[in-house]
């Protein structure tokens, strides 16, 4: 019989940040976004305080500081290390894996019973817990969307951390799928959760009661399979290996403005270079390079401007140097100054894998023929002792420039960062 788990890290942004720091546990904690502008991830407390997800941090910030409140800027770096963590140790104990997001992951239990399979499931919250003081909750079911919807009741307080929609289910626990809201399905977004509701489906209950037929006129085959899904009929399936990328994105808004042309290659120069660790870590090679910037003119009173500009690679590459030697050319042509330059962008496509290289007819670039040993030199190294251990010049050397994202309450970064691990000494701890 077919039987998955969804194992989800609760409050996983504040749950990596009260790993290493226990006084923030049992307090209503909030991670903010990039340059601290709104709330991402709650902690229970902050959630039971009514602190609205996505909400701006100016909005809710006497709220926090009236009730004790904890603020921290996002970490990506340690939340990162803490999800490959969580996966790995997952995979151990479940082979057959499909991670979906950087908190989330799919399981195959196809080869357990239904009591084997919740205890297997204890375990690892269990093992999890006690490895990376990570919370979970694990939702067990015979399709994916099931496992899904498992799992957001796994969450609900008072619940153990793990719910089973598998078959053969009791009728209580289809008697409570049913209730849930059809807002709560994964894979129904607002619109047609909105759209549904018109039609006076409310509920899980109301959308299995109708006819394939009423859904095959008025939805797409997306949500068709949806509800077959929700009938037990698995038409996901778990994919062991993720779908190559068809573009790697990379931008930020700057946490002040620019104004100097020098200081936006260097962003622009940093955000290829992050473009270019993802390419190379896919094994892959892009054709195509965007980069764009948002701005204000404040000689139009401020008014809000943009330019993009796409450029075609001489050859496919996955080349640091080669796609930031393309992106300033890139830049030459469409920065303007006297502008505030908010936020700028790059976006890799033409992607292909990198078993396949081609150098141009003219033989001009005879690098495309091979892998560059100083990029996989610089991975390993920057893997090893820390990102940018080893820089592309043109990146800049200001940890403090205006362009950096503004995280001035991030925590340390206990496991990637060797400077910033704790030091105990008979002074005590630093």
């Amino acid at each position: 019989m077919r039987r998955l788990a969804l194992i989800d890290c609760n409050n996983f942004y504040v749950s990596c940040e009260q790993a290493f720091n226990p006084a923030l546990r049992n307090r209503p904690v909030v991670v903010l976004s990039n340059n601290d502008g709104c709330v991402v991830s709650r902690s229970a407390e902050a959630k039971q305080a009514g602190i609205p997800m996505g909400i701006p941090y100016f909005q809710v910030r006497k709220q926090l500081a009236s009730i004790d409140g904890a603020v921290l800027s996002s970490n990506y770096v340690l939340y990162a290390d803490m999800s490959r963590r969580a996966m790995r140790l997952i995979a151990e104990q479940f082979p057959e894996q499909e991670i979906y997001s950087i908190d989330e992951c799919f399981v195959d239990l196809s080869g357990l019973s239904a009591d084997q399979a919740l205890i297997q499931a204890f375990k690892l919250k269990q093992h999890l817990m006690q490895c990376l003081s990570l919370p979970v909750s694990v939702g067990i079911g015979s399709t994916k969307t099931l496992a899904k919807l498992a799992a957001s009741l796994a969450k609900r307080p008072g619940a153990t951390g793990v719910a089973n929609f598998s078959n053969p289910m009791s009728p209580e626990r289809l008697a409570e799928m049913r209730q849930q809201p059809v807002g709560e399905i994964w894979g129904i977004g607002r619109r047609t959760t909105q759209s549904l509701e018109a039609a006076n489906v409310l509920t899980v209950g109301d959308l299995l009661d109708k006819p394939v037929s009423w859904i095959r006129k008025r939805y797409s085959i997306t949500l068709l399979r949806t509800v077959e899904e929700l009938r037990g009929q698995d038409q996901l399936g778990l994919q062991a290996a993720a779908a190559p990328r068809q573009q790697i994105i990379a931008s930020r808004s700057f946490g002040h403005p620019v104004y100097a042309k020098s200081e936006l290659g260097e962003a622009l120069a940093t955000f290829v270079a992050r473009a270019a660790e993802r390419l190379r870590a896919d094994h892959s090679l892009a054709s195509i390079m965007q980069i764009y910037y948002n701005a204000k003119d404040p000689a139009a009173d401020g008014d809000p401007c943009a330019d993009a500009i796409i450029l075609n690679l001489p050859h496919a590459t996955d080349d640091t140097r080669l796609l930031i030697r393309q992106a300033l050319r890139g830049l030459d042509e469409i920065y303007q100054p006297g502008l505030k330059y908010k936020k700028a962008g790059v976006v890799l496509g033409g992607i292909r894998s990198a078993d396949i290289r081609q150098p141009g007819l003219t033989g001009l670039y005879p690098e495309a023929i091979a892998p560059s040993p100083i990029m996989k030199l610089m991975d390993h190294v920057n893997q090893r002792y820390g990102r940018d251990t080893v820089r592309i010049a043109s990146m800049g050397v200001d940890a403090k420039a205006g362009w950096h994202m503004s995280c001035s309450r991030r925590s340390r970064r206990y496991t990637t960062a060797l400077e910033e691990l704790p030091v105990l000494s008979t002074q005590g701890i630093s």
